[in-house]
């Protein structure tokens, strides 16, 4: 059932790191992924670095004063951003807050002048996959990293030009 509190997604800042750590350490284990082998791992320790700068950025979800959402957009070219870190806290799953910080996500992207998004995220994630097909993301490749299996999604956010 949908929450009636309401949710907001504003930019993350350096003092949300160890709640952003926390759920992030929630998704890997929830994705059966040991924290050693986090393809990402460090992002989020140098959030200044990693994400709060250039043409990335990191949004958090809030719902009573609480961060219970995260995700960002990484630059990986000129044209090409990648959607990574989608979280949300167990206790508020559900609620469509996953889809809404998606879609901000992809805002941001085009605002900053990508064109097309890709992500990875594990081949047994369904409700994390079936929120990127409906969202017109399609997948593209499987990847190995290392022991862990991976499936790579895209979605062009403009319209290929004429």
């Amino acid at each position: 059932m949908p929450s009636l509190t309401p949710f907001s997604i504003r930019l993350a800042t350096g003092s949300d790191r160890n709640r952003l750590q926390e759920l992030n350490r929630y998704g890997l284990e929830a994705a059966g992924v040991p924290t050693s082998l986090d393809v990402y791992a460090g992002d989020l320790e140098s959030l200044e670095q990693t994400y709060l700068r250039g043409r990335s950025t990191l949004l958090v979800g809030v719902v009573s004063g609480m961060v219970v959402a995260m995700g960002a957009v990484a630059e990986r070219s000129q044209s090409v951003c990648e959607i990574t870190r989608m979280r949300v806290d167990p206790l508020h799953q559900g609620n469509g807050y996953g889809k809404l910080m998606l879609v901000e996500l992809e805002q941001h992207a085009v605002a900053m002048g990508f064109r097309e998004a890709i992500l990875l995220t594990g081949p047994d994630q369904h409700p994390a996959i079936d929120i990127y097909l409906r969202a017109g993301y399609g997948q593209i490749a499987r990847e190995d990293h290392g022991s862990l299996r991976g499936v790579r999604l895209r979605k062009l956010l403009v319209p290929p030009e004429a």
